[in-house]
């Protein structure tokens, strides 16, 4: 996330930061959705899970605003 960070500081980057961000939010909910559906455990499989996807959804929503 600190790759992300410093991309978003630049105009120029700033949808490459979007997308490395989607990306790497992308890859932690689906991995730890897997280890969450597999041990049916909550902590730390389901909480990582859950701001996974809240990243997932602020980052979509930053590429929804610099794409207008």
């Amino acid at each position: 996330m600190r790759t992300t960070y410093y991309l978003m500081q630049f105009s120029e980057t700033k949808a490459l930061s979007d997308a490395v961000g989607f990306g790497s939010a992308f890859l932690f909910a689906s991995v730890f959705g897997i280890r969450l559906y597999n041990t049916r455990k909550l902590v730390p499989s389901g909480l990582i899970s859950v701001l996974s996807l809240g990243a997932l959804g602020v980052f979509y929503a930053a590429y929804l605003q610099d794409k207008v």
